[in-house]
């Protein structure tokens, strides 16, 4: 079973939940879930599964049987990674889990007042898709601004030079996809 505890301890810091918020999304103890992971403790089939469902993982991941190459990811809310950008007002979450195979990234942009891209544009290798959720945003392309309400989206090459500012008065949300992954 150490093995197993130690499987789950690596998924678990993979995905970015600590230790105590895992247990609390299971409703079972840090001490216990620290048991199963350092191999003193056997969980349970039932404790296995909530491991699981919380990780968004099968059982056959955690007790590290084969398994066919995954085509479907799921991830939930709660196990979002993201990174607060204080100075620009912006908070970036990230909706799949990390993969090397994926052709594209999927984000949530949470633009706070005034939040940007910054002064200057910036351009890279790719192509970018932007959906607003809420709010509005203005993208400057090339020196040509677009303005994008709720519902808006637009769709672009990477390599021309790019920049973003929240327009609303509260928060903007967006869905930026971009391919290939540069986050």
């Amino acid at each position: 079973m150490k093995t197993v505890g130690k499987k789950i301890k690596r998924i678990r810091e993979d995905y970015g939940f600590t230790l105590r918020q895992l247990a609390a999304d299971m409703g079972v103890s840090a001490s216990l879930l620290s048991q199963i992971e350092t191999g003193k403790a056997s969980p349970s089939l039932s404790t296995l599964k909530g491991i699981a469902d919380c990780l968004g993982v099968t059982i056959a991941r955690l007790i590290d049987e084969p398994q066919k190459q995954k085509d479907v990811f799921v991830m939930k809310e709660k196990q979002r990674k993201s990174s607060k950008k204080e100075a620009e007002g912006m908070t970036i979450h990230m909706l799949t889990s990390p993969d090397i195979n994926k052709q594209m990234e999927p984000l949530l942009f949470k633009l706070e007042k005034k939040a940007s891209s910054g002064e200057k544009p910036y351009q890279h290798f790719g192509q970018e898709f932007v959906l607003v959720l809420k709010g509005a945003l203005e993208l400057v392309l090339d020196e040509t601004e677009y303005v994008l309400r709720k519902g808006d989206s637009i769709y672009f090459n990477s390599s021309i030079p790019h920049s973003f500012k929240n327009l609303h008065e509260g928060v903007t949300e967006a869905l930026w996809v971009d391919t290939p992954p540069t986050f």
